[in-house]
């Protein structure tokens, strides 16, 4: 039931600021950019809430610990537990909305692959700091997001009423 109560409150949390968001008529690139990548984190984290709420529901051990639905799935088949809710996240994990927001936040919360020295940076001054906008950030716009609250809040609801016949 607490998992259950996070995930509304994070996609709550959501709405909020994809409307401050749209409140704004020119905000700073910095703000729109705080408050969207707010939002990614929000539903990332309304996910894996989701995901443990499914475990929880199935009377799976260590739910506090499951962070993507491989381990999900791995947890349900020690209780033997076929889980429809799990196999649909599968399936939408892989080439859907669901896989899109995912890599978005992966993206946004891995690091770069640091560059590799090269014969020809040998010129390039050592103490010369270059400065340059990551276009990664701004990958992911308003419209982008609320469309995937959307479809995970009615992915959430959906589960809910299925987990409740059971």
């Amino acid at each position: 039931m607490l998992y259950l109560r996070l995930v509304n409150q994070h996609l709550s949390s959501a709405r909020l600021l994809l409307a401050e968001l749209s409140g704004h008529d020119n905000p700073s690139v910095s703000l729109q950019r705080a408050l969207e990548q707010g939002v990614q984190h929000l539903l990332n984290s309304a996910y894996l809430c989701q995901l443990r709420a499914i475990a929880d529901n199935y009377h799976c051990s260590d739910v506090a610990t499951l962070s993507d639905i491989q381990a999900l799935l791995a947890a349900l088949a020690v209780n033997d537990s076929p889980a429809p809710e799990a196999a649909e996240i599968l399936a939408l994990s892989n080439e859907s909305w669901l896989g899109e927001m995912l890599n978005a936040w992966r993206q946004l919360c891995l690091p770069m692959p640091v560059q590799t020295f090269t014969a020809s940076d040998a010129t390039v001054s050592q103490s010369e700091i270059s400065v340059r906008e990551d276009i990664r950030a701004l990958s992911v716009d308003a419209e982008k997001l609320g469309c995937w609250l959307e479809a995970l809040d009615e992915l959430t609801q959906r589960h809910n009423e299925m987990m409740t016949e059971y």
